[in-house]
């Protein structure tokens, strides 16, 4: 999971309070990742607690998953 770090630095997702919740104020979802459980998550993002609360919209087990993701709904 380490490379969802890169990944998401390189599309302008940061991770603000460094506990693994990365958002980008140009779009309405926050990402996170849960290196216990392998997963990364896409979350609706309420604005003020970072996705921590906002309903799952997907979930990934993979950086692949995520990339293609970005490529098929963000255009990135």
């Amino acid at each position: 999971m380490e490379h969802c770090d890169a990944f998401l630095r390189s599309k302008n997702w940061l991770d603000n309070d460094l506990d693994s919740r990365y958002i980008n104020v140009n779009h309405p979802y926050a990402v996170l990742i849960s290196e216990e459980e392998g997963q990364i998550s896409l979350r609706g993002n309420a604005g003020f607690d970072n996705g921590q609360n906002g309903e799952e919209i997907f979930s990934f087990t993979s950086l692949r998953e995520l990339q293609e993701w970005f490529e098929n709904n963000i255009g990135e």
